[in-house]
């Protein structure tokens, strides 16, 4: 974010950091997203979609016949959190790495088609490049429903010299650059010296730093914010219901640990808690109705929006409130998608500022 923009988003006026922020103030954030440079760094997959129409029982076994329609690929993991990044009208550095496989030169193949370069991607013959295919099915008068997912690739820990590559390319990718999202899906980018350098940094480059991770939560000190669901808060600490106490006290107990600014619990139609250092902990309501179609690729879009947010001068409430309407909208879409600046608009025009409990 350059100086002036830096000046015209303090200028705007805006309540301050504890209160509600108009509809007024959040298509003016909106408007300051496009081109702000986002750098995501971590595990970049290669979402496969196999589309048929289910016609008959087989004889070989009691499963469903398909007839093959169609096949496409979509950026996954951090490769569709760069994608919504470039969908609301930001621009996404993506760093992160893949094999030398045909499955890898068919993600670089992915990311070209939807306007990110590949160019930060490593190339490491260690690894398989992770794969996510979801097999659709349904008849002709039906819409299409995933009846299974095939995931390839595993964990494995980046090596020496790509650890350096990695680190490198995210320290050129950061020079103008107004944030750093680390998207972490476990298949191994993001381990101790990967973390480590990349907050360092980022902290040299004075950007905020996004984490989506549900891996060793605690261990992305000096983060600005994280953003994990409540399955995964409840995973890491141990919580034996979902119950919005004890969510809060796990979540406290995470942003003092990771000495971060703010962490955000998103809870699906329960909408989203927010804890922020030196304040009370907020709830914010979802917006729209709370039928939810697909949640695949929503904390890929909340992070996209937290970064641009926070990469253009927002508080907290005011990045939490922008996340909430993207959500609304991805997650009426099926399959791995981003929400567009256009749609976002839509949304915030068309319902109220929810009211922060």
């Amino acid at each position: 974010m350059t100086p002036r923009r830096r000046a015209s988003a303090r200028k705007m006026d805006r309540p301050s950091a504890a209160g509600t922020p108009s509809q007024d103030r959040l298509v003016e954030l909106v408007g300051l997203l496009a081109g702000t440079r986002v750098v995501v760094l971590g595990d970049v997959v290669l979402d496969r979609y196999w589309v048929g129409r289910s016609s008959r029982l087989s004889r070989e076994a009691p499963v469903i016949i398909l007839e093959f329609e169609a096949a496409h690929g979509v950026p996954g993991g951090a490769g569709n959190a760069a994608a919504s990044v470039r969908s609301l009208g930001g621009k996404a550095s993506l760093v992160g790495r893949a094999g030398r496989d045909p499955a890898g030169t068919a993600l670089r193949r992915v990311l070209r088609s939807h306007g990110l370069d590949p160019a930060g991607i490593v190339r490491d013959a260690s690894i398989d490049t992770a794969v996510k295919t979801r097999i659709l099915a349904g008849s002709s008068h039906a819409s299409r429903q995933q009846v299974v997912r095939l995931d390839r690739g595993r964990r494995v820990p980046v090596g020496t010299a790509v650890e350096r590559s990695l680190l490198a390319r995210t320290r050129r990718a950061l020079r103008g650059a107004s944030a750093l999202l680390l998207s972490d899906y476990g298949y191994g980018v993001l381990g101790p010296g990967v973390r480590a350098g990349a907050l360092r940094l980022a902290r040299r480059a004075g950007v905020p730093v996004i984490v989506d991770s549900r891996w060793a939560l605690r261990s992305f000190r000096g983060a600005t914010l994280l953003t994990p669901n409540e399955h995964e808060i409840a995973e890491a600490f141990h919580l034996p219901t979902l119950e919005p106490s004890g969510l809060r006290r796990a979540g406290e107990a995470l942003r003092r640990a990771a000495g971060a600014a703010s962490v955000w619990i998103t809870r699906g139609s329960d909408g989203m808690l927010l804890l922020e250092r030196r304040m009370r902990a907020r709830r914010i309501p979802v917006v729209g109705g709370a039928d939810i179609v697909d949640t695949t690729g929503a904390g890929d879009v909340v992070s996209a929006v937290a970064s641009l947010a926070l990469g253009v001068g927002a508080s907290q409430i005011e990045a939490a409130m922008l996340a909430t309407y993207a959500a609304s909208v991805v997650v009426m879409k099926r399959g791995t998608a981003t929400v567009t600046r256009r749609e976002l608009l839509a949304a915030v025009g068309a319902h109220a500022v929810p009211r922060v409990r």
